[in-house]
């Protein structure tokens, strides 16, 4: 009889394999095998070093009680056309029941669902490949006239998902712990007074944040996820004439980009919260681009590819792709749903870890 050398491959061998798989492979090789079905739902499998490539998320908004949801897998190897937007690894609607147009945090394969309302309750844990999501609980003393902003990150040290929820114009942030159960309050120390704008992003395992002062002077809210703890920097002067900024993050490093004229610049912390060391790191210019016009748009940076290539979301409702080789804009993807209006888009790391594994008692399948 012919000898099985594959089955007889180590599972740790095995692991090491199908976790570095794209999502797409790695959900069809569930098919292959019952071994195959077991290791890849098994605790072993999760706790391992996964390498499945980042995709990307598109959130639109497609009734009042439900969100659209696109996944599509990315390449991001040098001399690649980035062609991702053709056909989605998972299409999907999540009915969430809330009257309210929805936004999304992503971290480490989750999706923290939020309204885009003044209230911001309920919000929703999701896991997009695994098609599960729960609803969490509303801090017990928060402010229901005050409206709420979110972030949502890992501890690097511990790896615990925390839920941040900041009660606008007052000192109440509250923490909530997944597997925990509750919101815990923290204080606001150095964010006491600061109005916060937009959901945090992610950088260097802390949360950041968009802030204002009383006078309307523009700072970053950094949040370390481990210590629980706030802190304010400041961004230098960008001269007269900019609209808005936003936060974002390429190539690991804090950054901030506004429209000027014909150009996107775009600032880059070189070392992180090192005030001194925010330089201007790129100049989009727009010239020769004459679909857009930056002086009616805000501009949020999405993914820096290797070859310098930058995916980018205007205005909430166009994907635009800058070549970094022709030096030029084109709109790379539009909902095919014209009554779908974009609320967002990330880059998340897929993962097949299950809520249940929180502990949470109310898991529902879409």
């Amino acid at each position: 009889m012919e000898r099985d050398f594959f089955g007889d491959l180590p599972s740790e061998i095995i692991t090491n394999i199908l976790s570095r798989l794209p999502i797409r492979s790695l959900v069809i090789s569930k098919s292959v095998c019952k071994p195959w079905l077991n290791l890849i739902d098994s605790d072993d499998f999760h706790k391992s070093e996964i390498k499945t490539p980042p995709a990307l998320v598109l959130l639109a908004e497609k009734t009042m009680d439900s969100t659209w949801c696109a996944i599509f897998e990315i390449e991001d190897e040098d001399e690649k056309s980035h062609d991702f937007l053709d056909i989605p690894l998972m299409n999907l609607k999540i009915l969430h029941g809330n009257r309210a147009s929805m936004g999304g945090i992503t971290a480490n394969g989750l999706l923290l669902l939020y309204p885009v309302s003044p209230t911001g309750m309920p919000v929703y844990i999701c896991n997009l490949i695994t098609r599960e999501y729960t609803e969490l609980c509303s801090p017990a003393d928060y402010i229901p006239s005050h409206s709420l902003m979110f972030g949502f990150g890992v501890s690097k040290i511990s790896g615990q998902y925390k839920v941040v929820c900041i009660n606008e114009g007052t000192d109440s942030h509250y923490v909530y712990t997944l597997g925990k159960g509750t919101w815990r309050r923290v204080e606001a120390d150095a964010a006491s007074g600061f109005v916060f704008h937009d959901p945090s992003i992610e950088c260097n395992g802390n949360l950041h944040w968009r802030v204002s002062d009383l006078c309307g002077d523009m700072r970053i809210c950094g949040f370390d996820v481990e210590t629980e703890c706030f802190r304010i920097f400041s961004i230098p002067p960008m001269g007269d004439g900019y609209r808005d900024w936003y936060l974002c993050v390429l190539r690991d490093c804090l950054c901030y980009c506004y429209p000027h004229e014909n150009e996107i610049v775009i600032w880059m912390m070189k070392e992180y919260q090192v005030e001194d060391s925010w330089k201007i790191e790129y100049k989009l210019s727009t010239t020769f681009t004459s679909d857009f016009d930056l002086d009616h748009l805000y501009v949020h940076l999405i993914k820096h590819f290797k070859d310098g290539d930058i995916l980018m979301m205007l205005d909430e409702y166009d994907l635009i792709y800058y070549s970094n080789k022709t030096r030029t804009f084109q709109q790379v993807g539009m909902f095919r749903d014209g009554s779908a209006g974009l609320l967002s888009a990330m880059i998340f790391t897929p993962s097949l870890f299950s809520l249940k594994n929180f502990g949470f008692e109310n898991v529902i399948s879409f």
